[in-house]
């Protein structure tokens, strides 16, 4: 009868172990075996519209859907055609410039832009995207900001759509701090839950350039820096306005740096439904 009682205990000991690891398992993207595309062999600049299908093939079925309505056999044509028919439009944003530019890229408005346009003309029943500026408000704490973002990217791997996020590193050049460098990535993977003295978060994120998944951590930053919403209608430059990035699998601009010089990489923004 001891024995009896003793294996039962142990039973429970190991059904609450198991439920309690269950309930702390990451949030990962729905389709975490799909095959990512890499920049490097089609366009150094298209980290955009490269990370916009990675999006669509890591995420749930219904978002799988808009990968299929992408013209090609191949990274490339599919690439080169959201390109060529979503890309090569005039900016809303931008005044006498096209979404897309070979030599520059895309920004984070005009990728929303082009992703909704591409899934409005391809008639796809799929929620519209939108921009979200990471940054801090009026009254608002880096730590309310590292949750309220947690919180962000949670609703959207919820909703089967993994977050593009935009990174940008500003440098200090003499006495002026200005952007040398921006990114695109895809969140693959997020804590469930955070303490709640969280200073940082670690993530899986999928690179286009090099098509491959990596880690780091978005984080409170430990260092002042100054840095500036584009986004905004008059942006300026404010003092540590957003949480950074350390993602050390990732160069992000760092060979535009010269020896010694002050830099800050930060979480921008991030297109989600």
């Amino acid at each position: 009868m001891i024995r009896t009682c003793t294996a039962l205990i142990y039973l429970a000991i190991i059904s609450v172990s198991s439920s309690c690891t269950s309930t702390t398992a990451p949030i990962t993207v729905p389709n975490p075996h799909a095959k990512a595309i890499n920049q490097i062999y089609i366009q150094k600049n298209g980290c955009g519209p490269s990370s916009l299908i990675n999006a669509y093939r890591f995420g749930s079925p219904k978002w799988n859907a808009a990968n299929q309505k992408i013209t090609g056999d191949t990274d490339k044509k599919q690439f080169d055609f959201l390109v060529k028919y979503y890309g090569r439009i005039f900016s809303r944003h931008i005044h006498a410039s096209q979404r897309w530019n070979p030599r520059t890229g895309i920004n984070n408005l005009d990728l929303t832009d082009l992703a909704n346009d591409f899934q409005t003309k391809q008639k796809l029943n799929l929620p519209k995207l939108k921009l979200t500026t990471h940054f801090i408000k009026t009254k608002k704490s880096h730590s309310k900001l590292l949750k309220s973002t947690h919180k962000h990217f949670t609703a959207s791997l919820k909703k089967g759509f993994p977050p593009i996020i935009s990174i940008k590193r500003f440098a200090q050049k003499g006495s002026v701090w200005r952007q040398v460098h921006g990114h695109f990535v895809v969140i693959h993977q997020i804590p469930k839950t955070l303490p709640p003295n969280a200073t940082a978060f670690e993530v899986k994120y999928i690179d286009p350039w090099g098509g491959t998944i990596k880690s780091g951590t978005i984080q409170i930053p430990k260092k002042a820096f100054f840095a500036i919403n584009a986004a905004e209608h008059k942006p300026k430059f404010k003092k540590s306005p957003t949480l950074t990035i350390d993602f050390p699998q990732s160069t992000l601009g760092r060979h535009l740096l010269k020896k010694h010089e002050r830099s800050a990489t930060i979480l921008d923004a991030s297109i989600t439904p």
